[in-house]
C-alpha cells in the first residue's frame, strides 16, 4: 500500500482499548482484505493536498499548481468509484480509537446524506504494549511491511505474536473536498497563497475516521456502480 501522508501517525500505532478479537485466522485475512475498500483516485488526490501544502510552504507555487491540477483530475475520476458510499455523517460508525492526530470536528454532525470516499486506513493497537516487547516488535515488523505494500507478510507478523488490531478507515466527503481542492487552485492563480493553504487545509481537516463495516469491499473494478454501505 502507498502511504498517502494523511494520517499523522504510523500504519500500527500503540493504544489501548478493549473488546476487540485477537489476531486469528480471519482477522489475518482482514489484513489482506481491508485495504480495496480505499479508492486510488481518493487516495491520490489527499497525497496531492499534504504535498501541495508543503510546497506553498517552500514556496514552490508551481509545483503546488501542478498538484493540484493532478487532484482535480483524481476527484473527478473518483467520482464513479464504486468505493464511493452515502451515508449522513450523523449516521457514521465511529472507531473506539481514532489515529493520533485526527481533525476533530467543530460543528454538528449533517443529517443529510452525502457520497464519501473511502482515502486511507490504519491498523490501530487495541491493547498497551511495551515497544522491546514481542508483541511490540511484531508491530514494528509488520509496519515495516505494510510501508512496503507487503501485507501478506504484516499479516504473518501480527498473527504470529497474536496482537489485537482494529481497523480504522479515513473517508472524504467527496464533493466538498473536490470543491476546496477547486477553490485553492483558483486562489492560488490569483497568488493568494494563504488563502489556498487554507482551502486544502480545510479539506484536510472534513476527514472523518469510521469502522470498516462502513463499507463494504467491492467486487468489481473501480468505475463501476456504488455499492451502498452497510
Amino acid at each position: 500500500m502507498k502511504k498517502i501522508g494523511l494520517l499523522s501517525a504510523s500504519l500500527l500505532m500503540l493504544g489501548a482499548a478493549t473488546g476487540v478479537a485477537s489476531a486469528t485466522p480471519s482477522n489475518t485475512r482482514a489484513v489482506n482484505r481491508d485495504f480495496t475498500k480505499l479508492s486510488i483516485d481518493g487516495s491520490r488526490a489527499f497525497d496531492d493536498i499534504t504535498m501541495a501544502r508543503t510546497a506553498l510552504a517552500n514556496g514552490d507555487t508551481a509545483g503546488a499548481t501542478k498538484l493540484l491540477t493532478d487532484a482535480n483530475n483524481a476527484f473527478t475520476r473518483a467520482k464513479t468509484d464504486n468505493r464511493v458510499f452515502m451515508k449522513a455523517e450523523s449516521q457514521l460508525s465511529k472507531p473506539k480509537k481514532v489515529p493520533a492526530g485526527a481533525p476533530v470536528p467543530t460543528t454538528a454532525p449533517n443529517t443529510q446524506p452525502v457520497a464519501w470516499l473511502p482515502v486511507d486506513g490504519e491498523y490501530i493497537v487495541t491493547e498497551d504494549l511495551e515497544p522491546t516487547s514481542a508483541k511490540g516488535t511484531a508491530i514494528t515488523a509488520a509496519n515495516a511491511s505494510l510501508n512496503k505494500g507487503k501485507t501478506a507478510q504484516a499479516s504473518q507478523n501480527l498473527q504470529v505474536a497474536a496482537v489485537d488490531v482494529d481497523f480504522v478507515l479515513a473517508i472524504a466527503p467527496l464533493q466538498a473536498s473536490a470543491d476546496d481542492v477547486y477553490r485553492a487552485t483558483n486562489l492560488l492563480a490569483g497568488k493568494d497563497t494563504k488563502g489556498a493553504d487554507a482551502a486544502l487545509a480545510d479539506a484536510q481537516n472534513s476527514i472523518r475516521f469510521v469502522t470498516e463495516d462502513m463499507v463494504e469491499t467491492p467486487d468489481a473494478p473501480a468505475g463501476g456502480k456504488a455499492k451502498k454501505s452497510k
